[in-house]
């Protein structure tokens, strides 16, 4: 988000966005004196998904995906290399769930859900807006230190991906938020200056009824508990994998996925990854 403001140690940066006559396009500004268009999006079509990564081709984070049906109100979101296996499902009806496509699939030994014979891993309902006119989805939470060197990873129509530049510091989480807003509806972004290190948008699109499904990305401070959590979290994965005869050879970038609800009530799914040699 541009125009950000810095004062008494906050940082803040807000944006708005309005629909075209017809409802296809959103136009998202700045807020502030000096309003002005930052970016327009589009409608849902046959091919409509959102890619974006941490990093770039060889060196990244797993790519995620978030995508709709053309005319339909639900919205998906997933790890592209996860394909067939899972996904989150925001269902119009408000029950919001994370679940296998199929309990045959390979991979589904790997997922851990409350009923082995159930695709369900956990479902929740509707959050109540985070501002007024706008709805958490999930957030995808990338520590710099997981984003690994892996030669085979990322390439594939790594073009249709948004990249996002890997953080200088390594004590920092990018945060992909993907959320769900209504027209006119002012998306407000503040936090201590020494925790919301940076923030931009990432992309979006419109549904069927003229609200903006966006994902914006968010560069926050990792301090040493929550490293030192991460770190225990990190080895536990890997220690699982090990026993579970997981393969973690750096060349098939191994990843894990974590997921969790944050502290302020946001559903997240950590992407982390093995330590290398």
């Amino acid at each position: 988000m541009s125009d950000r403001t810095v004062f008494n140690g906050v940082v803040s940066a807000g944006l708005v966005f309005e629909l075209s006559d017809d409802r296809h396009r959103a136009t998202v500004a700045t807020l502030g004196p000096a309003t002005e268009h930052i970016v327009s999006f589009g409608p849902v079509t046959k091919s409509t998904a959102l890619r974006f990564a941490v990093g770039r081709p060889g060196e990244c984070s797993s790519v995620f995906r978030v995508w709709a049906n053309k005319g339909k109100l639900d919205v998906y979101a997933s790890i592209r290399t996860w394909k067939d296996l899972a996904k989150f499902s925001f269902h119009q009806s408000g029950r919001f769930i994370f679940h296998l496509s199929s309990v045959d699939h390979p991979g589904a030994m790997w997922v851990g859900r409350p009923d082995s014979d159930n695709r369900r891993v956990d479902a929740w309902d509707r959050p109540e807006p985070f501002v007024p006119g706008w709805t958490h989805l999930i957030t995808f939470m990338v520590p710099t230190e997981d984003v690994r060197t892996s030669a085979n990873s990322g390439w594939e129509d790594h073009k249709k991906v948004r990249w996002i530049r890997k953080p200088d510091r390594a004590d920092t989480v990018t945060e992909f938020r993907v959320a769900i807003g209504d027209p006119g509806m002012p998306l407000i972004d503040a936090g201590p200056a020494e925790y919301l290190l940076d923030a931009g948008i990432v992309d979006g699109f419109v549904l069927a009824n003229g609200r903006l499904v966006l994902v914006t990305m968010h560069v926050t401070h990792l301090d040493a508990t929550g490293r030192r959590l991460l770190a225990d979290l990190r080895d536990e994965y890997v220690r699982r994998a090990v026993c579970d005869g997981f393969d973690l050879s750096m060349d098939l970038g191994p990843r894990f996925a974590d997921h969790t609800t944050q502290p302020d009530g946001r559903h997240a799914l950590w992407d982390i990854g093995p330590t290398q040699a």
